[in-house]
């Protein structure tokens, strides 16, 4: 099997990266105008970096992981290439399945949005087809992502969209808070690098305990925190001050963002 992959920032790299990872029989030819990261991210998996969009028409499947505000560009250098018959994945936030059909002249189109932790095999995929797509086409990319993530097929694209700022920006909020930890460390007096570990390692071994832990998030919590012990008073601190509330205004925030770039694109 073949992928093109057209531009080759963070979040694609990742995408190819985590497949690469655990299935070799896929062969990457990447593009980007400048080469610089195409040719970093085929070195990384055994692929080719190519000169041309002509080199890429003989995929099975594109990627297409331009920025949003570049595709009308791409469609103009793609329009004399004949794409109908091949399978366009979209990792492209806010810009609907329609909008790609249309520019590229195509009926296949699958959205994907990755989460960057598909590098280490623990990512989220969100998965959302045009009615186009066969079952065993959908089913046959589906399966090249689930050894670096968990896969969540989408029922609409409204869902698709929301849960974006939570799947694939949520990486950016967990090392928000981890960092906060470090900072809090660090001001104790704790060694930088020290403070980044048990930081990490905090997360790290809360994520395991809830993954195995079969009780609620909720009686999780309660089972760390005692009546008038010294857990019970940072819980009940962040409770008065709402901080569950504010972190889903921040979500919030993203989500308008996503529907203004939705409607400016």
């Amino acid at each position: 099997m073949k992928i093109g992959v057209i531009g080759c920032g963070n979040m694609a790299g990742a995408v190819v990266r985590g497949i690469h990872s655990h299935e070799k029989n896929v062969f990457f030819k990447t593009y980007t105008p400048s080469k610089i990261k195409a040719l970093e991210l085929a070195q990384d998996v055994s692929g080719e970096c190519v000169d041309n969009l002509a080199d890429l028409v003989d995929c099975d499947f594109l990627m297409v992981g331009c920025k949003p505000q570049q595709f009308t560009d791409l469609c103009e250098e793609l329009k004399q290439f004949d794409l109908n018959e091949k399978i366009i994945i979209s990792i492209m936030a806010a810009l609907p399945i329609e909008r790609v059909k249309k520019g590229l002249k195509v009926d296949k189109v699958i959205r994907l949005m990755p989460s960057m932790p598909m590098l280490y095999g623990e990512g989220i995929s969100l998965l959302f087809a045009s009615d186009e797509v066969s079952e065993f086409q959908y089913k046959q990319f589906s399966e090249l992502l689930n050894g670096s993530s968990k896969v969540f097929e989408m029922k609409s694209e409204d869902e698709f969209d929301k849960l974006t700022v939570i799947t694939a920006s949520g990486p950016a909020y967990v090392y928000y808070f981890t960092e906060a930890f470090e900072q809090i460390l660090s001001s104790w007096g704790i060694q930088e690098e020290i403070a980044k570990e048990m930081a990490i390692q905090l997360f790290k071994g809360s994520s395991v305990s809830m993954q195995n832990d079969k009780d609620s998030l909720k009686k999780q919590v309660a089972k760390v925190t005692s009546k008038k012990g010294v857990t019970i008073e940072a819980i009940e601190f962040f409770k008065e001050n709402n901080i569950s509330e504010l972190i889903n205004e921040g979500v919030l925030k993203a989500l308008i963002r996503s529907d203004e770039m939705k409607s400016g694109l």
